[in-house]
């Protein structure tokens, strides 16, 4: 807009100066015509005055004085030059052409041409017309020159033109400036209105639609910005009730697939007693002692899975408190490091003040799970190692947990933390998962990188107390 109205006002300018350009110039060429002809009139009723011709030797005695009332008359410098170009008398001192004593050649052949009556020379800032005058008897007696200053624009009419339509546009200016400020302020706060709800868009939560009531371009963009919301809202929550769908599902399998190994041999344990009672036999106690330690062993199985999937559930908040690193993992070791004789164990120093929030006994699970998958990943290795490092990271403690193991490809490594994943025959396939549910529920984070033939590190990050 403020573009807009200055190239109006540029453009105004340059056609309102090429108007009065041109205007002061047809009236600059119409006047010294009028001025011509009036000099010649002049001179003209001088000589028609004359007793008698005259030559041109008498003119400076005839038209000294009054070449001056004729030069006051019609307010232009004249001056008379003889038949050849001799000067022979002005009304003033003339600059330029004029100042000269002679005229030159040019204005001379130019008057002396059969069609040329005046010879008019530009020199810009004003104009010198020649012309020949003569006596009673039709003879040449001398050139006439006049000297006429043009009248330019800024002496015109050009300046008051400018003077009225400036304000004018000065008013139009502000005006816009104003204007554009307004609507440029509404857009952008709009636009930035957009903006950041895009930015605070959270699938997982539920939003509210942009409230935009104008017909404009930028309801248009709300509209479909609402639009799509709702449809994303849609699709999330039917993403979301398949997932916990397919969760259930792959759940319930798990579990039943769990359950149904410890129930199997107490189903064929139970039939066996059965049938010896029925029969009578004599080892009846004998079976019954048998079956019972089975049934016992079985039933700690069905335990085992039950805590397993309890570890998969929240976590108490209020049964968190300070726990220390330090005497955790000595806990562990003094689980582990006995009975694996053979294995090198590499600890690091461990500072008192290494202390989490956390459950101890679910923090506990979490690291002897990680301490028996090393163990398992270095059954085969020559020289099995296990090193456990903790060291201050980011507000936080990491420990780390490193072997030199068989590794894990890449393929798998990212599915490692899914349910149902496995390396061990009989696995259930939930250690992993439960040591990330555990730490996420902490507030820490889990990571694993590995090596094919060379290892496996797991790298767990906790916020200090």
């Amino acid at each position: 807009m403020l573009l807009v109205i200055v190239l109006s006002l540029t453009g105004t300018m340059w056609v309102a100066w090429k108007f009065a350009n041109r205007q002061d110039q047809q009236y600059n060429d119409q006047r010294l015509i009028r001025k011509e002809a009036a000099v010649q009139s002049s001179l003209e009723y001088v000589l028609e005055r004359m007793p008698v011709a005259f030559d041109t030797h008498e003119i400076p005695l005839v038209f000294s004085d009054r070449i001056c009332e004729l030069s006051d008359v019609h307010a232009l410098q004249i001056a008379l030059y003889s038949p050849v170009g001799t000067l022979l008398t002005q009304s003033s001192v003339l600059s330029g052409e004029g100042a000269m004593v002679g005229l030159p050649e040019t204005v001379i052949a130019a008057l002396s041409t059969a069609d040329a009556n005046v010879e008019r020379i530009d020199l810009g800032s004003y104009v010198l017309a020649y012309w020949f005058f003569k006596n009673l008897n039709g003879e040449v007696v001398g050139i006439a020159n006049v000297r006429y200053d043009k009248r330019t624009v800024e002496t015109g009419d050009f300046q008051g033109f400018l003077s009225q339509l400036a304000p004018l546009y000065v008013v139009l200016f502000i005006g816009g400036v104003i204007l554009a400020v307004l609507l440029s302020n509404g857009l952008v706060k709009n636009l930035r209105m957009i903006r950041d709800r895009m930015r605070e868009l959270d699938p997982t939560q539920e939003q509210r639609p942009i409230e935009y009531n104008h017909p404009d371009a930028i309801g248009e963009l709300v509209a479909q910005y609402n639009k799509l919301l709702l449809q994303l809202q849609q699709t999330m929550g039917e993403l979301a009730q398949r997932e916990r769908e397919g969760a259930w599902r792959i759940m319930a399998m798990q579990v039943a697939h769990e359950i149904k190994n410890p129930l199997t041999p107490l189903k064929l344990g139970v039939q066996q007693l059965e049938k010896s009672y029925r029969d009578g036999r004599p080892d009846f106690d004998e079976r019954l002692q048998r079956f019972c330690a089975t049934a016992v062993a079985q039933i700690d199985v069905l335990s085992s899975i039950s805590k397993d999937f309890s570890l998969l559930a929240e976590i108490r908040l209020d049964a968190l408190e300070p726990t220390s690193l330090k005497d955790l993992l000595q806990e562990v070791l003094d689980l582990y490091e006995s009975a694996s004789p053979n294995v090198q164990w590499v600890v690091s120093e461990i500072q008192d003040d290494a202390l989490v929030m956390a459950s101890h006994s679910h923090l506990l699970r979490v690291y002897i799970n990680l301490v028996k998958n090393a163990l398992h990943a270095i059954e085969n290795v020559e020289h099995p190692r296990i090193e456990i490092r903790c060291s201050v990271q980011d507000l936080g403690w990491e420990v780390a947990i490193i072997d030199n193991g068989v590794g894990i490809d890449d393929l798998r490594i990212k599915q490692i933390f899914e349910p149902r994943f496995t390396l061990k025959e009989g696995g259930t396939g939930l250690g992993l998962t439960i040591v990330k549910s555990v730490i996420v529920q902490l507030g820490g984070k889990v990571s694993v990188s590995s090596i094919q033939s060379e290892g496996s590190a797991f790298r767990i990050w906790l916020p200090r107390v």
